[in-house]
């Protein structure tokens, strides 16, 4: 389990589905579930063990990032007119953001920035999620410190999408809802995030 502190996110009621709505058995024979994962995990999000075959559509991007819309239109051909495009093709109802503790992308925000060679993306996607590890946490070791920023760069990909007017509308019409999950690659169990207890917990 990692615990995080309460307070760092302001999610509005409804946003999260339970794990049980995704675990439970469906005669679903077309895409229901968006996961969004990193490009760095291959082809593991393909293999989730309670999915039906053809229920869930991937999309991979490095780090599992996704822009918000304001970061849309300063970096055209970003992933958000891809994430539209699924939306008006599928009926999803559930999207998962699922990062995982092995993410050589996260390995490399953490490393020191000299700001001269800030990479557009990495500092368009990493600031938010370090910014809230540094300030918030005291992390006692390298790995501790990786692992949260893993599981804060999951929850704020979520804040990004719902900066999208399509996608609050689906959310507050009761069309979809977010799951945060975050895979430890050597023991591929997955943690889902409850925003009840402020933390990523086994699934």
């Amino acid at each position: 389990m990692f615990r995080l502190k309460a307070g760092l996110h302001n999610f509005q009621e409804g946003v999260f589905g339970s794990t049980s709505d995704l675990t439970c058995p469906t005669n679903v024979r077309k895409p229901d579930t968006l996961m969004i994962a990193c490009s760095g995990q291959g082809t593991a999000p393909d293999n989730v063990s309670f999915g039906n075959p053809g229920r869930f559509s991937i999309l991979q991007h490095f780090g599992a990032s996704m822009p918000s819309k304001s970061e849309c239109k300063e970096h055209e051909g970003l992933s958000c007119d891809g994430v539209k495009t699924l939306f008006d093709r599928h009926d999803f109802r559930h999207v998962i953001v699922c990062g995982h503790l092995g993410c050589a992308v996260i390995r490399y925000w953490l490393q020191p920035v000299i700001e001269q060679h800030v990479n557009i993306l990495r500092q368009q996607f990493e600031k938010r999620a370090r910014d809230l590890v540094d300030k918030n946490y005291v992390p006692h070791t390298d790995a501790e410190r990786c692992a949260l920023m893993v599981c804060k760069h999951v929850l704020c990909q979520i804040e990004n999408l719902l900066t999208h007017p399509f996608v609050v509308e689906r959310v507050l019409a009761e069309k979809t809802s977010f799951h945060g999950w975050v895979v430890d690659d050597e023991t591929a169990r997955v943690l889902g995030y409850s925003s009840e207890k402020s933390a990523f917990v086994p699934i």
